[in-house]
Order: structure tokens, then C-alpha cells, then sequence
């Protein structure tokens, strides 16, 4: 899922119009006017992009009480249906982020240490030719933290190049219905990826890392991963809405996920996340996952501390901990210097579940394409712009 996000509002702002008028633009509003800015800002994204069919959007601040909900649009291309604010969605790599808080648990209980080896779980056959640098095998040298913080050097099957034969992208695409076990993902980056460096010496996103992590978790819990996150996250934290994605062959109740144009939501195909995502959930349920983390309900601050030290560069302005990213706005664009920064969960298809410390707010979406990868984050500090109007009251 690279991430290139491109800052061209602002500079089209300073460029294209007078002083006078971006002071009018900067001009408080309330904030009923914000709410109706941002949903009119919403339904024409919607209608302005054909590889979308809806759109929603919360917003809460804990520090000043505010809290909205948007939805617009239908349920898919081929309904009427209005998409709600409690709409269930599929959560792309928002799942990661479940999945390293997982992890944080069984370190806290003191289970395991980030630092293990993962050969304690992995069988060698599983990991065969993952881990091959200049014809040297590193699988007995790699960490659960180097997964988790995709420093393990493994390819990536989900976006990463392919030494011969279709990417994955394509694969999916030309046979929707097509299923994927966790076993498969692996072999397609044994059979046709390469590793891109040893363990610990880069960092890479990869959706094949989180695939060993989702078998680790089996191995250790000794059950299916969809109970783990059932009996980990969803229960204890009340989040009925819910669940993980096993059973493809069912048609699934969630909103439109559109990659080159076809929509996977009642697709086989989908099946390609897996522990890298495959979580179906709402806003609110969201919310109530991203709150827990920031007040320690699931992780002790030590922990959590180590979750989110952001020490590996992604991309300007973009750094990774384990299982979330961090956003220096400052760091994207000199323009968006006032502008607080950001951390959580992302995901490719433009779904986000991100959280502003300095000011105590949550921003969760769901825009639901793969052409959103990078555009429902540019959208996201056109939004930011209209929020950050709003007079306190």
C-alpha cells in the first residue's frame, strides 16, 4: 500500500487567489455551517469520482465535545439504497492495526516478547524461501517486531513486484471469485517475489508479514483468527458490528469495494486481505476500538508506547510503528505547518481511523476504491480545513 500523497490544495490556494480572500477562507464558522460544508465537500466527491458509490466520515473530539457522523451516497453501484452512518464496510489495513494490538496484549500478559523469533511457531516448511538473501536463508532470524513493524525484509504479495507471471492486483481482478487461503498468499511471494533485504535492515510494507503474524496468532491461541479478534477486541470492547471475513462463499452485507472498477464486496476475491485486513466494521465500532487504545482499555502505556514509537520512514512526512502510521503535516507540506498531526490506522481503499493527540480528535472514513489509496487522505486535510474553522464554543 505505498502511500504518495501529493499537497496541491493549499498550494493552488497561495498561488491562485488574493490575500484578501484567503483571509475570508480562514474566516470562523459555526458549527452547524461546518457540518453542512462537510457533507455538501462529501456528496460531490462522490459524484465527482465514478469509482465511488458512497462516502462517510466521523469526527469526535473528546476536548470539545463535538461529534458528527456523515454518510453519503449508495450502498453500491448497482442500488438505490442510501448508505447510513452505521453502514458496515470492509476495513481494508485497518486490520493490521488490530492485529499489532493483539500482539500488544499477549506481550503484556507476558506470553511472548516482540523480540521472538517467529521459527518458535512457524514451522520451516512454512517459511521455505521468504527469508532468502544472495541465496542465504535469514527465516530463523526474523522477529514478531519485524513483522509487525515491516522491517522482516519479506515481499510483499498484496502490491510488490513479481519475477514472472500476473501481480496480484491483476489476478484478482481477472477472476473475482477466485479464493485465497492464507497458505496460498504465502507461496504466491515464495513463487514469484523475492525478498527485498535481511531482517531488520529496511523497512517495506508487506502484506505477506501480516499473514505469518495472523498463523502466529493461531498457532498460539490455538484457534481460528477470526475468534481471536472475536474474543480479543469485539467482545470485551462491545463491538457488535464487528467481525472478521471467513466465509466467502456467503454474501457479505457491506458497502461497495471497488478495485479497477469491479466491485469485491460480494467476491471471493476478497479473501486476499486476511490478517492484513479482512475485518468488516462500522464508524462507530471503530471509534470504539481507536478510544481504547488511546485510553489504555486494551494496552498499558509501556506497550502501547512501543506500538507507536513511528521510527521507520514510509514516505515523506509519513512514518510506521507497529501496525499504525504517523502523519507530519508540517513534514508533507510547508503550507499545512498549523496543522496537528495525525496517527492510526489506513487503508488502501481509502479508509482511515486516525487520531489528533494535541487536539483529542478522532477522524474515522471510509471511501471504499482502491483510487482512494491516496486521494481519501488529500480529502481528508480538505476536510481538516473545514473543521478547523469551527469556533469553540
Amino acid at each position: 500500500m505505498k502511500i504518495a500523497i501529493k499537497i496541491v490544495v493549499c498550494v493552488l490556494i497561495l498561488a491562485g487567489i488574493g490575500l484578501g480572500t484567503l483571509a475570508y477562507m480562514n474566516k470562523p464558522i459555526s458549527k452547524e455551517i461546518v457540518n453542512e460544508k462537510i457533507e455538501k465537500h462529501l456528496a460531490d466527491i462522490v459524484t465527482q469520482h465514478d469509482s465511488l458509490s458512497s462516502a462517510l466520515l466521523t469526527i469526535y473530539s473528546k476536548q470539545t465535545g463535538y461529534f458528527a457522523q456523515f454518510a453519503v451516497g449508495t450502498k453500491n453501484h448497482t442500488t438505490d439504497q442510501p448508505v447510513q452512518i452505521d453502514s458496515p464496510y470492509h476495513a481494508a489495513s485497518i486490520g493490521k492495526t488490530m492485529c499489532a494490538a493483539i500482539f500488544g496484549m499477549l506481550v503484556q500478559e507476558g506470553r511472548i516478547s516482540y523480540d521472538d523469533k517467529i521459527t518458535l511457531w512457524l514451522d520451516e516448511s512454512l517459511l521455505d524461501g521468504l527469508f532468502v538473501v544472495d541465496g542465504v536463508n535469514y527465516a530463523d532470524q526474523v522477529t514478531i517486531r519485524q513483522l509487525l513493524s515491516h522491517t522482516s525484509g519479506i515481499g510483499d504479495y498484496f502490491e510488490g513486484p513479481v519475477t514472472s507471471g500476473q501481480p496480484m492486483i491483476d489476478l484478482i481482478t481477472s477472476n473475482p471469485n477466485r479464493s485465497f487461503k492464507p497458505q496460498q498468499l504465502l507461496a504466491f511471494t515464495r513463487d514469484y517475489q523475492q525478498s527485498v533485504g535481511k531482517p531488520g535492515q529496511q523497512f517495506y510494507y508487506s502484506d505477506t508479514g501480516y499473514i505469518l503474524l495472523g498463523l502466529i496468532l493461531e498457532a498460539l491461541e490455538q484457534k481460528p483468527y477470526a475468534d481471536i479478534l472475536q474474543d480479543k477486541i469485539f467482545k470485551p470492547l462491545g463491538m457488535k458490528n464487528s467481525y472478521f471475513m471467513s466465509n466467502y462463499d456467503q454474501p457479505a452485507n457491506i458497502l461497495g469495494i471497488y478495485v479497477h472498477g469491479i466491485d469485491l464486496s460480494d467476491k471471493r476475491a476478497l479473501s486476499v486481505d486476511w490478517a492484513g485486513g479482512g475485518v468488516v466494521t462500522t464508524m462507530s465500532d471503530l471509534l470504539t476500538f481507536m478510544r481504547a487504545l488511546e485510553e489504555r482499555t486494551l494496552l498499558s502505556d509501556e506497550v502501547y508506547k512501543q506500538m507507536t514509537a513511528f521510527t521507520h520512514h514510509y514516505e515523506k512526512g509519513i512514518t510506521y510503528g507497529m501496525g499504525m502510521m504517523y502523519f507530519d503535516f508540517s513534514e508533507l507540506s510547508f503550507l499545512l505547518g498549523s496543522m496537528s498531526d495525525l496517527y492510526g490506522g489506513v487503508g488502501s481503499t481509502g479508509t482511515y481511523a486516525l487520531y489528533d493527540k494535541a487536539k483529542d480528535t478522532y477522524f474515522i472514513a471510509n471511501f471504499g476504491s482502491l483510487d482512494f489509496t491516496q486521494k481519501g487522505l488529500e480529502q481528508l486535510i480538505n476536510i481538516r480545513m473545514i473543521y478547523d474553522r469551527m469556533i469553540i464554543e
